[in-house]
């Protein structure tokens, strides 16, 4: 009887820290998706111009798709940690006033280009893992999103 009591008390206690410990992952993870830490001081600015061509049809030389720019912009999204890419997408589309690099432009306004910068990791686009364990941001993709 006593063996197993003292079997359910390790167990018990065994499941407790299991979850005190995925508990301080999960802070972690959160607080280390700042820019300056797991995500760079100035994340995805490659991505602002070719977010800008694709979604605005803003292009300089007349070519609207630039397989350079993508190529730089998902180096750039590749180099963040799985579990910080959303969290790197989203200071891209709203971070600080300072730091922001969607704004409103004559033509196209700053929620068409939100709505490509949210797809980034999907398939048709960078194909990239996230925390959610598949390329898909699922906080910055929760409405219907343009089809580009």
């Amino acid at each position: 009887m006593a063996s197993k009591n003292l079997l359910l008390s390790a167990a018990v206690l065994l499941s407790v820290l299991a979850i005190a410990a995925a508990a301080a992952t999960a802070s972690a993870a959160t607080t280390s998706c700042q820019p300056g830490m797991a995500i760079p001081h100035d994340p995805l600015r490659g991505c602002r111009r070719y977010v800008l061509r694709r979604a605005c049809g803003l292009a300089a030389g007349g070519r609207l798709y630039d397989w350079s720019l993508k190529e730089l912009c998902c180096r750039e999204l590749a180099a963040v940690p799985a579990y910080c890419r959303c969290a790197a997408l989203a200071y891209f589309m709203d971070g600080a006033s300072e730091g922001r690099l969607l704004e409103d432009l004559p033509g196209c306004p700053r929620e068409t280009q939100r709505g490509l910068a949210a797809m980034l990791t999907t398939p048709g686009e960078c194909n990239l893992e996230t925390i959610h364990g598949g390329p898909y941001c699922l906080e910055l993709t929760d409405r219907e999103m343009p089809k580009y």
